[in-house]
């Protein structure tokens, strides 16, 4: 067992204490306070965390209590320790500001979101019975039937390609169209919903559609719905719209106007 007359002052007795943790006899009463007693190795439970403070001031006091009378430590290396100790004191203080700032902005974006989508939410209400255009970039195919298209042509560009993909983005349809000039406006097109190469009618399930330059390179437009609102649902991701029984985000809305007596 490593006795109280080994510590040369100089640091040994950190070195006894990681060397012999449970064997190391050292007892220091203060106010009823026991600081380290026989087999007492609680100072160096979690050691693969960060030291405390209070590990750190306990381990300075058993130092000054247990060092060499005959050759106690230089000052030089207590004004060193002490000079560790206030880092460590200022860098933990830093750290508890730093999270309070973090989770104090958190909250101030929470907030502001939170009013964002109130503010969101209530614009919608008003599209109630209200006929919208809304962008279709996915829809549901049926299965043993054709679907048929609107699609927006943005200005500058006459003619492209419709490339309509699976589920797992495999391409299942490539269809061309052509306007009259560059002005852009509508169209419609149609899919059968079978295999080019085989005839074979697609099984139903979900679609995306994207409106394409002839060499697929760059979106020139976008298929659409229209219809009467019918419904306004609001969830985790905002207001959508009911819309001839299917729901569309805030974000697809592109055109409101008056209904007509029709729509009506």
């Amino acid at each position: 067992m490593a006795s109280t007359n080994s510590v040369d002052g100089t640091g040994g007795l950190f070195n006894d204490y990681l060397n012999e943790p449970s064997s190391r006899k050292v007892s220091y009463n203060s106010n009823g306070t026991n600081v380290v007693s026989e087999g007492d190795t609680s100072l160096f439970k979690g050691a693969e965390n960060e030291a405390s403070k209070d590990q750190f001031l306990n381990l300075l006091i058993a130092q000054l209590r247990y060092q060499d009378p005959l050759n106690p430590a230089e000052d030089t290396e207590f004004v060193s320790q002490l000079a560790q100790f206030s880092q460590l004191e200022f860098t933990q203080n830093s750290t508890a500001a730093i999270s309070s700032l973090a989770n104090n902005m958190q909250a101030f974006m929470d907030l502001q979101n939170l009013q964002a989508q109130s503010i969101t939410n209530a614009s919608a209400t008003p599209l109630l019975g209200k006929e919208v255009r809304v962008m279709e970039n996915e829809f549901k195919h049926k299965g043993l039937s054709e679907r048929e298209f609107n699609i927006h042509v943005l200005e500058g560009n006459s003619q492209g390609t419709v490339i309509i993909r699976d589920e797992d983005k495999n391409v299942v349809a490539e269809i061309a169209f052509s306007l009259d000039d560059s002005k852009g406006g509508d169209t419609t097109i149609k899919w059968n919903g079978r295999n080019a190469d085989t005839g074979d009618m697609y099984l139903g399930g979900k679609y995306t559609v994207e409106v394409m330059s002839v060499n697929g390179a760059k979106a020139v437009g976008y298929a659409y719905q229209e219809g009467v609102v019918t419904g306004v649902n609001f969830n985790s991701g905002g207001a959508a719209l009911t819309i001839n029984g299917t729901q569309y985000g805030l974000g697809f809305l592109v055109d409101v106007k008056e209904p007509t007596k029709q729509g009506t």
